[in-house]
């Protein structure tokens, strides 16, 4: 089940990645991002994988929202863990190599449309 859950942690936390590097991109703000956006962004992005969230490990048959809550800080511990986010105050997060990060996207978003 740890495995699984572990797996999930990981799908979790390259979403929610992809989210804020997508957000970055498209409004050309490199944060630091509040963990509300964080969420927003990511709720928006991976939809498909938000609605099919298993239960938390011990809590079967948990309602969506805990899910979603669940997952989602699981995925930012991780973040965090790996040194792709930081806290910076005021309960802002910065992400590393950011602007790399967004640069590496427009180019194979452009790669694709020549």
């Amino acid at each position: 089940m740890r495995g699984e859950a572990d797996e999930w942690v990981t799908r979790v936390a390259n979403g929610i990645l992809a989210a804020i590097v997508t957000k970055a991109a498209h409004e050309d703000f490199a944060g630091p991002f509040a963990l509300d956006d964080v969420l927003r962004a990511w709720l928006k992005h991976d939809a498909d994988t938000v609605a099919i969230l298993p239960d938390p490990p011990g809590s079967p048959d948990a309602p969506e929202n805990q899910r979603r809550s669940y997952w989602f800080y699981e995925g930012c511990r991780a973040l965090e863990a790996g040194a792709w986010i930081a806290e910076v105050g005021d309960g802002k997060f910065a992400v590393a190599s950011l602007t790399a990060l967004v640069t590496h996207m427009r180019e194979a978003e452009a790669a694709r449309h020549n």
